[in-house]
């Protein structure tokens, strides 16, 4: 799949979410996000990603952040920090799917809107927050629960290198997948993960 129209917040001043790099983590990760779905992008920063993952059509998106309760600021923003107008464009900008009810977003902390859930209740989960082991490792643990078993759990800033500050990420995976609870599907192309729940993981 493929997303040619301009994005309602592409992101130039940020390089880590540039419309480059969320092309190309999109033709990675599209051919799991299945129309219909119900899905979650946990770490949604200032919403460069949302329009990609919206083109897939799917029934629930759930935006979670928890921006301002974090900080008033992002500190590793190269552009605009504020938490809060970041939240206030992304509003603004995906107000007629939020007031359809395709699109809600969560003031919340990660753990805390996937405790809430039900269990087996998403599609997918697409993890971009921290990038740092402990965190990721919450992240996967209650993702196992809440991610039916025909579904996906996907994550950003995957990498091998353990000099990388994100290798937290791999790091966690790895040992799921060691521990027989993940399959991975996708394994470290363009810095992704994809990965099934096995039937051991709970």
């Amino acid at each position: 799949m493929t997303v040619e129209k301009q994005m309602r917040l592409e992101s130039l001043d940020e390089p880590s979410s540039s419309p480059e790099k969320c092309r190309s983590r999109f033709g990675i990760l599209a051919e799991f996000l299945r129309p219909g779905s119900i899905g979650a992008e946990v770490g949604v920063f200032k919403g460069a990603f949302v329009d990609y993952l919206l083109s897939t059509n799917p029934s629930k998106l759930y935006l979670v952040d928890p921006w301002y309760r974090l900080s008033p600021d992002w500190p590793w923003a190269k552009g605009d920090p504020s938490t809060v107008r970041a939240l206030l464009g992304i509003l603004d900008a995906f107000h007629e799917e939020i007031s359809a009810g395709t699109v809600e977003p969560w003031v919340e902390f990660s753990q805390d809107f996937l405790a809430s859930l039900e269990d087996d209740h998403l599609d997918w989960i697409y993890i971009d927050s921290t990038h740092g082991y402990n965190q990721t490792k919450i992240e996967l643990e209650l993702s196992l629960s809440k991610v039916k078993p025909t579904g996906f759990i996907l994550g950003d800033d995957y990498t091998a290198d353990p000099n990388h500050p994100h290798h937290g990420v791999h790091r966690v995976v790895k040992e799921y997948e060691s521990a027989g609870r993940l399959s991975l599907v996708v394994d470290g192309t363009g810095r992704q993960f994809v990965a099934r729940r096995t039937s051991t993981a709970s």
